[in-house]
């Protein structure tokens, strides 16, 4: 994740952490490229899963904002409850 987003992230850590296990990587590190792969990214952006670890939605890049983030947190809050 971009520096941009990931602080937009960790906000949201604060008031969704306890329903959401919200996790933020830099990429090229740890398992990010095979995550990207299997998310079919080119080079970076959300990834957001299911409790199950099932793909539900996949945003390429870093040109959104607060707005996107919020409507991927929107999609997984239900699975969450």
């Amino acid at each position: 994740m971009c520096d941009k987003i990931t602080v937009i992230v960790n906000g949201l850590k604060k008031t969704h952490g306890t329903k959401l296990n919200i996790v933020t990587a830099k990429v090229g590190t740890g398992d990010s490229a095979e995550e990207l792969k299997k998310a079919k990214l080119k080079g970076h952006g959300i990834i957001a899963k299911d409790q199950t670890g099932k793909l539900v939605v996949a945003v390429e890049g870093h040109s959104y904002g607060q707005k996107k983030v919020d409507e991927v947190v929107a999609m997984l809050l239900p699975e969450a409850e």
